[in-house]
């Protein structure tokens, strides 16, 4: 026990010393005592306990805490892990409570202290193998069948717990004041309240992340934009009986796993801006474009990925690919919606997309791409499964790979919210090609984990504010 302030009073009329003892343990002062045959009296404190520690003639004979006395107030004493003590001027004409020897005693304190800290060690190695907090998940319905199922293929997963069902958005708002979840999966049409109305009573209320799920279909997809417009942090299609089960139960865990993590108090809505046909770049594909924007983003990256788009300078020689983690057949009604409001040509990621400037292509995340430098104006095409496997087999990085040899420092990857990554090297090859790694400020992103992983790494090249978008912009592609 190291005490800050340590005194030894015993001053008397012209003789003694009285002075401040550093780095001495309790025991160590308890121990000369007795080997010298040497008698003290001891207090020692600790918060806003107290004890008192008799030494008399070499023998510990009495000890004092709060009510108790003799040997257990000597272990209780000995058994604080710190505090301080003083050694008082006192007559040790005390009745003893201690008759054990010093040696034993202080063995006996030394041991009682080992066992402690063994259980202490075996507590906290406890905890650590207990699961991490599960995530409290309220999926609101109107179907009961529905909700049957996407419950049981949530809880299949330990790290999900479904606390609640709602039928509606007016009931789902109820329960969400009393429940608090994590994340609310929703539905789109429902009875009484649905699901834009009660998305935005969720954003101005208590904003938290919502998944919506829905049918994926031409009907539904200008819906599911409204959604991501309002708040909602992804989107994924309700269970289909025809297709793998356990397939479409992983992907559902690892997006709510994900989604769980977007931190919604930072969504803000975009002012999108007012374009006249004479704002728009004209595209030549006999063009080829002099840089290579790849913008990637995912779950909780919606409306960074608009905010890029929309973004992009008029006066460029650049060509964006912007790939997502969206299921294939929304590309076609993002790409409308971004070309009616972006200077560039939004269109879907087709084979062999030609790399001219001015052009915004979209596409979902996963395609096993490369660049293909044979024609005048060079295009992206499928890479073979034998390239992949040179550069580990996976697809991003084999495309970053690609980007980085073409491009060299006229490459640019833009990393945002929910982005897949893969292993990394590939934004390895960009940065060592002498490109550029951006990404918003993580306390400023909505889903800033997956982008901390190149972060940690010391990929990125330069993080900005995502009000400053096209100011990075102009800067990089203008």
């Amino acid at each position: 026990m190291t005490s800050p302030s340590k005194k030894q009073s015993g001053e008397q009329s012209g003789s003694g010393f009285a002075g401040t003892l550093r780095n001495i343990q309790l025991t160590d002062i308890i121990q000369m005592c007795c080997l010298a045959g040497a008698s003290i009296c001891v207090r020692v404190r600790q918060d806003e306990q107290e004890g008192t520690l008799y030494v008399k003639d070499g023998d510990v004979v009495h000890a004092e805490c709060g009510s108790i006395t003799g040997v257990q107030a000597f272990f209780t004493i000995l058994g604080w892990s710190s505090g301080q003590f003083e050694t008082l001027d006192l007559a040790l004409n005390v009745a003893p409570t201690i008759k054990e020897p010093c040696q034993f005693l202080l063995m006996e304190a030394a041991r009682r202290a080992d066992e402690r800290a063994h259980l202490r060690a075996e507590e906290e190695a406890a905890l650590e193998l207990l699961p991490a907090e599960r995530i409290r998940v309220m999926i609101v319905d109107d179907s009961p069948v529905m909700t049957k199922i996407i419950t049981s293929m949530m809880q299949a997963d330990p790290g999900i717990d479904v606390v609640a069902t709602a039928k509606n958005g007016e009931e789902a708002l109820a329960k969400m004041k009393e429940l608090s979840p994590d994340l609310i999966t929703m539905d789109v049409n429902m009875p009484v309240m649905g699901g834009s109305t009660a998305l935005k009573h969720i954003m101005i209320e208590s904003p938290s992340p919502v998944v919506i799920m829905s049918n994926l279909g031409p009907s539904s997809y200008a819906t599911i934009l409204s959604f991501l417009n309002l708040g909602a942090v992804d989107f994924m299609s309700k269970p289909v009986k025809n297709s793998n089960i356990i397939k479409q139960q992983q992907r559902m865990v690892d997006r709510i796993h994900l989604a769980v993590k977007a931190n919604i108090k930072r969504f803000q809505r975009l002012r999108l801006p007012k374009l006249m046909p004479e704002d728009f770049v004209k595209v030549n594909e006999t063009t080829a474009c002099q840089r290579l924007l790849i913008a990637i983003s995912g779950v909780g990256g919606y409306l960074e990925m608009v905010n890029m788009a929309v973004s992009l300078p008029m006066e460029t020689r650049t060509c964006v690919v912007s790939l997502q983690s969206i299921p294939p057949q929304f590309t076609s009604p993002l790409s409308d919606y971004l070309r009616a409001r972006s200077r560039f040509d939004a269109q879907p990621l087709p084979d062999n997309a030609i790399l001219c400037p001015g052009r915004c292509y979209v596409g979902a995340s996963g395609r096993a791409m490369e660049i293909d430098t044979i024609r005048a104006v060079w295009r992206l095409k499928n890479s073979t499964m034998e390239m992949r496997e040179e550069s580990g087999g996976d697809n991003l990085d084999y495309f970053l790979t690609s980007a980085a040899e073409r491009y060299r420092d006229k490459a640019i990857v833009m990393l945002l919210s929910g982005g897949e990554l893969g292993t990394l090297e590939g934004l390895r090859q960009i940065k060592a090609a002498g490109g550029h790694i951006l990404a918003p400020q993580l306390d400023k992103a909505i889903l800033p984990a997956t982008i901390q992983a190149a972060a940690d790494d010391e990929l990125i090249t330069q993080f900005f504010d995502p009000k400053d978008m096209e100011k990075i912009l102009k800067q990089y592609c203008g």
